[in-house]
């Protein structure tokens, strides 16, 4: 039988090569593999005379340096240069050489780690191809340019070259498997790596038509202030990085300096890439102080973000692409100078601090009651509570970053429902528990570089679950997922005989802020919007990465699309659209459930969730006229009825009108667990025109709702089922009896109210403001949500004037008038509300 030894080694070998063969064969099934590289071109672009000249000689420590240079001995120039770098130099990143944690010496070879391994065998992880394997192999030699998708292939994205792959993100893993195990063959292949990139890729190489560059300013911008340095530093003291490695590193440092100093010196560009090539910039600047021009780039840089502070953020702090993401990203390119100053001593512009604040502050104001935003436009899902936290540690206690990062234990909250008038966003929420409803609204400008065409969209949530959502963003790519994940009809708002809102690119910083009409008050929120920036025809385009799209006839601006969303607190929302213009169109308006499915009721048009829980949407329509129902999902000619960044069908609701303009919708969109719930409407009686008037009625309380299509203040009559006759000067009215206090009498509210008279009281304000109140016999309390004071003038039952202050509840009697800090408690909370019986089947 021979040696059992050599047998079980022959079998073990067989096995493992079986393996590697198994997997190259499963890597094929997924990706084109890399074609050999072709003849290396000579990088980096700035020469050692170029390099030996950029060395301020005469800075401290450089003496070594210097004598070598005076001796015409560039060898000795190198080896000096890497000692300076790493004995002599003060200059401080993030994380430095000395931080490596003390390491037991490992038994026999070096330990290995998983992930530092795929990456010396040149497998890049793969986070942007649905269909591509999880590792891509690059190729032995690494082919830089290698693209695991065809051009081909409508998911093709050139977001591969510029992010996985020109961002060199796997550089870090590299580093930390260094530090981790102590094994020197990460460090040859970091060095290895970085010799290569200088071969290849020059900054100042021909590209063929086509061939994505490496050398984007945003991307040499990423790496400069993220990987390269955090590399740099994890590998400096490793006998693998030689003062030829050091002086190749050098190199490229000019490289990407004065590509950026050029790309900063044309003083129109704004954005997230100006302020990523600052902080770029200012990172070489700080941590290479050696250089001679290390002052300039850091002053270049520092100006720059100064002005981009005040070009791009607006007083209500939410930076001009109106992304969360990359909200986040802008900080974040302020805040790594911010901190690489501190960290050396540097002075930084005091404007910073305040306007810094402000981009931390404004997304807590946005956020839902779980601490996450809403992804519009170009945005993922972001943790805000996680970045408040990181803003305190940068810039102090702030009470409403405190707020947020203690969960609401300290601090100081924000009103449950507000608004940021630059941006244009509307947050309404019914409290600040996480089973508390959360409405998103947006009613103002588009936004720069990553805006999608979605005004007047809705997101809700409720019980700590969507219920409508905002599809996102989608890989930058070619398909016809992107352009449907930015267009109009992926969004919960109308689009027009098929044509998608086109507003175009953003027009550049907001600098005034929007005019909505809003009310918020303990009540009720209320908002209203107008898009009026006409409709287009959108058509796939697949030869155009980023914005997939062409825009085929005239942009008709015959129709314009105004909103009005009334949040009737704290449990269901009205969404009343008017189409205002001329000629006969199909209007269709969408709603995107987070559900698995839905259920449409054929005889009332209302829809139902059906998700896997207990916690459901009703969406009832209450303007019936013209109007035809139905529920699309996985829809693919034209793609409807899909959640697009996860392949996930999902059932859209399209009510649809054909008819002559003006059109109306109104949906009531009403959260609830359990079984469906009881809902019942029909037009109220008024008299006036221009006014929509309903009158509702749930398990949960009678409403009559008048809203002026015009957003003006209008004389009306109400034969109200729960007051009677009553007559009002005012924009919109609510009048509620809550079920569980149904012998309390009505509580009632409007916005521009001027004027109220009823069988019991007769009032009139000396100017239009937002109020509500309970009625009694003989008392009202009375609260002014504006944010002036004005003067109420009581002439039944009883005769009195008072001064009512903003943002106060005020009791008034025939004898006195004086503040109160708790209101009447109207409603019974969302999470404690009785689950609706099913009495509509």
């Amino acid at each position: 039988m021979g040696d059992p030894f050599q047998f079980i080694k022959r079998n073990c070998l067989i096995l493992v090569y079986s393996a590697i063969i198994c997997f190259v064969l499963w890597g094929m099934t997924f990706a084109v593999i890399p074609p050999k590289v072709a003849k290396a071109r000579q990088g980096p672009a700035t020469t050692d005379l170029q390099a030996l000249a950029m060395l301020d000689l005469n800075a401290p420590g450089m003496e070594q340096v210097k004598a070598a240079a005076q001796a015409n001995d560039l060898a000795a120039v190198k080896r000096s240069y890497l000692e300076y770098r790493r004995l002599v130099s003060t200059a401080k990143w993030l994380v430095m050489p000395d931080s490596r944690p003390a390491r037991a010496a490992a038994a026999g070879d070096p330990a290995s780690d998983p992930a530092g391994d795929r990456i010396c065998a040149h497998l890049i992880q793969n986070s942007v191809y649905h269909s591509a394997p999880k590792f891509v192999p690059m190729g032995q030699e690494f082919n830089w340019t290698f693209n695991p998708a065809s051009r081909t292939d409508p998911a093709y994205t050139n977001e591969w070259t510029y992010c996985t792959i020109g961002r060199t993100p796997f550089w870090k893993t590299l580093a930390d498997a260094y530090w981790k195990t102590g094994n020197e063959k990460y460090a040859g292949e970091w060095v290895a790596q970085l010799e290569d990139f200088a071969a290849k890729n020059p900054v100042n190489a021909r590209l063929a038509p086509g061939e994505p560059s490496l050398w984007r300013s945003l991307d040499a911008s990423e790496r400069m202030k993220d990987s390269w340095p955090y590399a740099y530093y994890h590998f400096l003291n490793s006998p693998a990085f030689t003062p030829e490695d050091q002086w190749i590193f050098l190199r490229l440092l000019n490289d990407h300096a004065q590509l950026l100093r050029r790309a900063l010196e044309k003083p129109d560009r704004t954005g997230n890439w100006v302020t990523s090539e600052c902080f770029g910039l200012y990172t070489i600047g700080v941590l290479f102080p050696e250089l001679k021009e290390a002052p300039l780039w850091r002053a270049l840089a520092m100006s720059r973000l100064t002005q981009e502070l005040d070009r791009t953020v607006p007083p209500d702090g939410f930076e001009a692409e109106l992304t969360p993401s990359y909200q986040y990203d802008s900080l974040n390119s302020y805040t790594g100078p911010l901190r690489l100053a501190k960290l050396n001593h540097l002075a930084v512009p005091k404007e910073f601090y305040a306007k810094l604040l402000a981009m931390y502050q404004a997304p807590v104001l946005m956020m839902d009651q779980s601490g996450r935003d809403v992804p519009t436009n170009d945005s993922a899902y972001m943790d805000v509570t996680g970045k408040a936290r990181e803003g305190m540690e940068l810039l102090g206690n702030d009470p409403l970053l405190e707020w947020a990062v203690s969960g609401g234990k300290a601090g100081r909250q924000p009103p449950d429902s507000t608004m940021l008038p630059y941006a244009g966003f509307y947050a309404m929420r019914g409290g600040w528990k996480k089973d508390d409803v959360f409405l998103f609204f947006r009613g103002g400008p588009p936004g720069i570089g990553h805006q999608h065409e979605d005004m007047l969209e809705v997101v809700l949530r409720a019980w700590n679950k969507t219920l409508l959502l905002d599809p996102g963003t989608y890989s930058y790519d070619h398909s016809d997922w992107r352009r449907f994940t930015t267009g109009t009809a992926s969004h919960n708002t109308i689009i027009v005989d098929g044509k998608w809102q086109h507003r175009g690119p953003g027009k550049g910083p907001v600098s005034e802020p929007v005019h909505n009409q809003w009310v918020t008050s303990p009540f009720f929120d209320y908002v209203a919007a107008t898009y009026d920036g006409g409709y287009q025809q959108n058509v796939y385009d697949p030869t155009r990465e980023f914005a997939p799209e062409k825009w085929v006839g005239d942009l008709d601006r015959s129709i314009s699309h105004t909103r009005r969303v009334l949040f009737l607190k704290p449990y269901y929302v009205l969404v009343l659209d008017t189409l205002d213009g001329t000629g006969s169109h199909t209007f269709d308006a969408h709603f995107h459930l987070d559900a698995p499915a839905a259920y449409l009721d054929t005889e009332t048009q209302a829809a139902f969730s059906r998700n896997t829980g207990d916690v459901q949407l009703a969406l009832y329509p209450l303007a019936r006229d013209h109007l035809t129902a139905e529920i699309i999902q996985g829809q693919k000619e034209p793609l409807l009825g899909w959640f697009p960044d996860q392949h996930r069908t999902i059932p859209t609701v399209r009510y649809r009108k054909q008819q002559e303009a003006p059109a109306v919708f109104a949906t009531f969109l009403y959260p609830y667990r359990g079984r469906e719930p009881e809902f019942a409407a029909q037009p109220a009686a008024v008299e006036s025109t221009g006014l929509w008037a309903q009158q509702i009625r749930t398990s949960l309380e009678q409403a009559e709702v008048v809203i002026a299509t015009d957003n003006t203040a209008k004389d009306f009559s109400l034969n109200s089922q729960q007051l009677g006759l009553l007559q009002a000067r005012a924009a919109g009215m609510v009048i509620r009896t809550p079920e569980a206090r149904k012998d309390a009498g009505p509580m009632l509210g409007g916005w521009l109210l001027s004027a109220y008279q009823d069988r019991q009281w007769n009032f009139t304000l000396d100017l239009p403001a937002a109020i509500m109140w309970s009625e009694q016999p003989g008392e009202l309390f009375i609260y002014n949500a504006g944010s002036q004071s004005c003067r109420l003038k009581i002439t039944a039952p009883f005769f009195r004037e008072v001064t009512l202050a903003p943002q106060t509840w005020t009791h008034v009697t025939g004898k006195a008038a004086e503040p109160v800090s708790q209101p009447p408690q109207w409603f019974t909370p969302l999470d404690s509300a009785p689950a609706a019986p099913n009495l509509a089947k």
